[in-house]
């Protein structure tokens, strides 16, 4: 079956952030490498769909790449500014090169990456790309409970598109205790044109909270952990929030 990164014209529609809210992270990322004197340079930015925060980067006159599993969510991504983009699979990837200053990793993504091994692989494919000393920013959910125990359907509901409609819903189910993953699968049956098509996006999600994502560091060879911050105003204050970035530093 199709996945919903398929037709990147639905997804905006149904998982795309208002823009204010990617503007506000883009703020976010430019006053963190501020901080760490990383005013110009290279940025790579991993799962990046059609490279939203990397187009705004972009334009603020940072050389950007993105790169992503989905032809056609980077076929999506802006043109006319420094962004290329390549197609691949971030747990493990090589671009040959090692003079990025800074990563990123958006929309709460990371955690799709739920097996310790492609977990350590992921760190050691981005660390092999930043220069020492570079930055690599992960946006991470929030969640209040443990793995899901119960099977059931939410989120219901029917969007418009300029030609046509998406119908979209969620379903949980029984997550993995041991593991600490989720299991959550999208649905999406869209009309284009008169044609209608089934997507379904199955998800093991990993479930952190702070002090896992600090252990995890401890683990991990060639990276310190910088801290955690809001990724409306980088204040240290995560405990209301629904999403925050978690600063790796290469070392």
């Amino acid at each position: 079956m199709k996945s919903l990164y398929d037709f990147p014209q639905v997804y905006d529609v149904v998982l795309e952030r208002p823009r204010g809210v990617v503007e506000t992270e883009v703020r976010s990322i430019l006053e963190l490498l501020a901080r760490h004197g990383i005013a110009a340079g290279k940025i790579l930015e991993l799962a990046c769909g059609a490279c939203i925060h990397g187009a705004l980067l972009a334009r603020e006159g940072f050389q950007v790449v993105g790169v992503d599993r989905s032809a056609a969510m980077l076929a999506a991504a802006p043109t006319g500014v420094q962004l290329r983009t390549v197609q691949g699979d971030v747990v493990d990837f090589d671009l040959g090169v090692s003079d990025f200053d800074a990563a990123i990793f958006m929309f709460e993504t990371y955690p799709l990456i739920t097996a310790y091994d492609d977990i350590v692989s992921h760190f050691d494919a981005v660390r092999r790309h930043l220069k020492p000393g570079g930055l690599y920013v992960v946006d991470v959910d929030a969640p209040r409970r443990g793995a899901r125990t119960e099977t059931g359907e939410w989120g219901r509901r029917t969007l418009p598109l300029p030609d046509g409609y998406v119908e979209t819903w969620y379903e949980d189910l029984p997550g993995d205790w041991v593991q600490a993953t989720h299991h959550l699968v999208l649905h999406c049956r869209t009309s284009l044109g008169g044609e209608v098509h089934e997507t379904r996006d199955d998800w093991r999600v990993r479930v952190y909270s702070p002090w896992e994502l600090a252990l995890l560091a401890r683990t991990l060879n060639g990276w310190e952990l910088n801290g955690f911050y809001s990724w409306q105003d980088l204040s240290d204050d995560i405990a209301g929030q629904d999403h925050y970035f978690t600063v790796f530093v290469a070392s």
